[in-house]
């Protein structure tokens, strides 16, 4: 299983600063998903997703990347 970041509007993985592809084989695997969201909140990234890919059989699972799930950011998640 690979543990990756798409945006949710452009349906785009994430593959490095600033670089994102459509294909899901060139996503940067975050292995973890305390790793994924670690990098959501210290990049302050918007609307993405969490992507579980499994090889073996093609199949991809997404979850909602919502403030509660990240950690030690309560700061950003209050309202303005």
């Amino acid at each position: 299983m690979r543990t990756l970041l798409k945006h949710a509007r452009t349906g785009l993985y994430f593959q490095g600063p600033e670089k994102w592809t459509e294909n899901p084989d060139f996503a940067y695997d975050f292995r973890f998903t305390e790793r994924a969201l670690q990098y959501v909140a210290t990049w302050d990234l918007t609307e993405v997703e969490l992507a579980f890919s499994f090889e073996d059989t093609g199949f991809e699972d997404t979850r909602s990347v919502t403030c509660a799930s990240l950690p030690a950011t309560q700061a950003q998640c209050a309202p303005a």
